[in-house]
């Protein structure tokens, strides 16, 4: 899907925002598209035969939202119904013009296995590139350490959160008893892990990784 936009924009880099498919639509994609003139991709998806309709939705410093139609017998489709049937959660899907990199959180190795089977009869390549086990410890902890769970815990209860901030990071750090830079960088680390892991749920790699 959306191979004759890629050659056209060798450029393009593509994540996806939201997609849906049914009786009504058979497939619809919303995605950021960055590194190419808009432009320059609305005159690629009008001549990709994967695409029977595109649109801009929004427009912002450095990227632009598309809405996008595509028919219902792509292999895409198939894909993500399969996704569906077990029980798979599309968390990011990016496409470089290499092909799609995507993340799913699924309930079990065999699931996973189900759907790289379904891939595979519909002849499309995947490449698992990792696998992580979550047990609910670590769901609970959102992937922080004892250290990061420790600080964002008490910066949250100092104050240090709040506007105006109730306490400073000197503070915390005599309370934790480390220097601190030290409290900086477990402080800004376990800040990352906990966005990465809640509001964009994503590495900074390139990956296709199940949960």
């Amino acid at each position: 899907m959306l191979e004759t936009t890629f050659a056209e924009c060798p450029d393009l880099r593509l994540e996806v925002e939201g997609l849906h498919a049914g009786k009504s639509i058979p497939f619809r994609l919303v995605f950021w598209a960055r590194g190419v003139p808009a432009a320059d991709i609305d005159a690629a998806l009008a001549a990709d035969p994967t695409v029977e309709d595109a649109r801009r939705l929004t427009t912002a410093e450095n990227a632009t939202l598309y809405r996008s139609m595509h028919p219902g017998d792509l292999p895409a489709v198939s894909i993500y119904d399969a996704a569906l049937k077990q029980d798979a959660l599309l968390l990011a899907a990016i496409n470089e013009g290499d092909g799609w990199d995507v993340r799913f959180r699924i309930p079990d190795r065999d699931a996973l296995s189900a759907l790289c089977g379904r891939c595979r009869e519909l002849d499309v390549a995947v490449d698992v590139t990792s696998i992580h086990d979550r047990d609910d410890t670590a769901c609970y902890g959102f992937g922080l350490t004892a250290s990061q769970r420790e600080i964002v815990t008490l910066a949250w209860e100092r104050g240090y959160f709040s506007v105006p901030r109730e306490t400073t990071l000197a503070s915390l750090a005599d309370e934790l008893d480390i220097t601190q830079q030290a409290a900086s960088e477990r402080l800004r680390r376990g800040l990352w892990v906990l966005v990465s892991n809640t509001v964009c749920e994503r590495d900074t790699g390139k990956h296709a990784t199940t949960y």
